[in-house]
């Protein structure tokens, strides 16, 4: 663990008025993890985030390319991109029908162990009525995460959905990446800068703080990681969700 990252200050799935000065945005950034974070004797909590299930469909400053913007406000994130990123899908509105059924029904999904596809072939209908785009990938990111949620609420331990409901083997890697090797991660990406994002964030691989990868909390088809750069002059914290 890097000597910045505090391995006993880690809190997974946050809650979303603890992440965000506007906790609606919680539809669209799913909290993952907070993890504490030292630069020049300041502390941090930085939240990782993943949108798995939602695409761009545009290019706006801080929001482009699975690249996101936030302000930091007293230990939450204040969004600095536009939603307009994500087109005019109804998102809200398929992420409040899709809450009220797994508040409803969450017991049955977890000891009835209702895998991914048990449980899509069960709203698809009712889905469909709700939102005005394919919104198929969306609820499989959401069961995910939300059942993993749940289970971890309950038990305290932290498994897959695949794991709990298919007989996947159990991953016990280290949630949070460190910095080193997040930075590693990302020179791909700074090596190809100006192709992977149009605006200028005057960033680089020394603003990596540490990493996740987005499966391990939702969708195990998603793939991505999920790194945290903090430019702490500006107050700013940039999430990149890399596909490599």
């Amino acid at each position: 663990m890097d000597k910045n990252l505090d391995e006993k200050k880690i809190t997974l799935y946050p809650k979303a008025n603890d992440v965000f000065v506007d906790e609606s945005l919680a539809c669209y950034f799913r909290p993952l993890l907070t993890f504490s974070y030292v630069h020049e004797g300041t502390a941090y909590s930085l939240h990782l985030l993943g949108t798995d299930g939602l695409y761009c469909e545009g290019e706006y400053r801080n929001s482009e390319n699975n690249f996101w913007g936030f302000r930091y406000v007293a230990g939450k994130y204040e969004f600095l991109g536009d939603l307009q990123v994500f087109g005019e899908e109804n998102v809200p509105d398929v992420h409040a029908f899709l809450q009220a059924d797994f508040a409803e029904n969450k017991d049955h999904y977890l000891n009835d162990k209702i895998t991914v596809a048990e449980y899509k072939g069960r709203i698809q209908a009712d889905l469909s009525e709700v939102a005005n785009f394919n919104a198929d990938y969306y609820a499989e990111a959401f069961y995910s995460y939300e059942f993993t949620k749940y289970y971890y609420e309950r038990t305290g331990e932290f498994r897959h959905i695949t794991e709990l409901t298919e007989g996947w083997g159990h991953n016990d890697e280290d949630v949070l990446i460190d910095q080193e090797t997040a930075q590693e991660m990302s020179e791909e990406f700074f090596m190809n800068l100006t192709w992977n994002v149009t605006h200028d964030y005057g960033i680089d691989e020394s603003l990596v703080c540490g990493a996740v990868e987005r499966y391990r909390f939702m969708s195990v088809i998603g793939g991505g990681t999920v790194l945290a750069l903090l430019k702490p002059v500006e107050q700013t914290v940039y999430l990149l969700e890399y596909f490599s």
